[in-house]
């Protein structure tokens, strides 16, 4: 009888300790990268407009810090996934320590121009990309952050 008294008690005792799991929630976070188009249509030789804003939700000034004078970066991918802007996804930077302050739920917005080469404006010596689909996706790479707005799909097409 005691056995059987001592088992039906642990088995209350356990349905009564059950909790929920205390899993960290994922919300909005500090900053938020998107990507605006005039169009996603873009044809070779014209250049056309891709800005991107770094949104900031947090109370405070953030400061991110770069080993480069790269912030804000965008990449034109291919549809079988290679980097084509920059040429072998690899920009162009300086071995600058810089930083970039993001104001208290403020923005900071950069603008690339585009004109189908491998290379943004003002183009060295780009090489016009064959018409097609084409992703174009951004991200910041801090020492003390990182983030990425998903990738876009855009058209190339010539004149």
């Amino acid at each position: 009888m005691t056995r059987r008294f001592l088992v039906v008690a642990l088995a209350v005792l356990t349905l009564g300790c059950q909790q929920e799991p205390n899993v960290p929630k994922i919300g909005t976070p500090i900053i938020a990268l998107s990507m605006a188009f005039k169009s996603t249509t873009f044809q070779v030789g014209r250049p056309d407009t891709i800005t991107v804003t770094a949104t900031s939700s947090f109370g405070e000034t953030a400061r991110l810090t770069f080993d480069t004078d790269c912030q804000i970066l965008l990449t034109i991918r291919s549809t079988a996934g290679e980097a084509v802007v920059p040429p072998n996804g690899r920009p162009t930077c300086l071995q600058v320590a810089t930083t970039l302050d993001v104001p208290a739920n403020g923005t900071v917005t950069r603008r690339f121009v585009w004109s189908g080469t491998t290379e943004f404006i003002p183009p060295g010596s780009a090489t016009a990309l064959p018409a097609g689909s084409y992703f174009v996706s951004a991200s910041i790479n801090a020492t003390n952050y990182s983030t990425f707005a998903p990738a876009v799909r855009v058209e190339l097409t010539t004149p």
